[in-house]
């Protein structure tokens, strides 16, 4: 029952942030909240693609394979905009390292270690916007601030995924498939909160 519930309840929810974002586009403009509604309707479209794409029995390797790689760019595009490193040469490692092992192994269809790596890129630049947010004044204040409830989300699916999606080509079966689908709900429930009750006129 899960295994088919589950795919509506996260597509649906994927519409919906989507749509949130391009009206909370309308209030406020910034290159975070850009990048952030490109990734929601990129990711809407996707999933709606896949589901196509599984009920005409076409193979969908090339879709997230292109996917993953615009997706962890943008994601780096948008913390690169609100975190403030002395040294932000350092965070251009992360994107590096992703782009470069894309290139080079990306004909192997390593479809999961290019999610791993862009998981535990994710985790690390929201780890580092939340400290960031903890040592200054905004912490008062954290919860009308949309960039806080975005990195808890994406903390929530991709951190529990770094294990998921390196252990995966070893699982026997893709019953445990669904666990990722829990986390995107989640996920995209606390980002939905973000775009409720964030401050509109706050600029990140």
């Amino acid at each position: 029952m899960s295994n088919n519930i589950f795919p509506v309840i996260t597509i649906s929810l994927q519409v919906l942030v989507a749509v949130l974002g391009l009206n909370y586009l309308r209030k406020v403009r910034s290159t975070f909240l850009l990048g952030l509604v490109v990734i929601l309707c990129l990711t809407a479209f996707v999933e709606l693609a896949g589901l196509y794409y599984l009920k005409v029995k076409r193979p969908n390797y090339y879709l997230y394979i292109t996917y993953i790689f615009c997706i962890f760019n943008l994601i780096s595009l948008i913390f690169w905009s609100i975190i403030k490193l002395k040294l932000k040469l350092i965070l251009i490692m992360f994107p590096v390292i992703f782009n470069l092992s894309f290139f080079f192994f990306s004909l192997e269809k390593s479809f999961f270690t290019f999610m791993t790596i862009g998981s535990v890129n994710t985790s690390i630049y929201s780890f580092l916007y939340l400290r960031q947010l903890l040592v200054s004044d905004e912490i008062i204040n954290y919860r009308k601030l949309l960039p806080f409830w975005v990195s808890v989300g994406f903390l929530v699916f991709y951190l529990p995924s770094i294990p998921f999606f390196s252990l995966v080509n070893n699982m026997r079966t893709r019953e445990l498939f669904f666990i990722t689908k829990v986390l995107a709900v989640f996920m995209n429930i606390f980002i939905i909160y973000g775009f409720i009750c964030s401050n509109k006129e706050e600029t990140y």
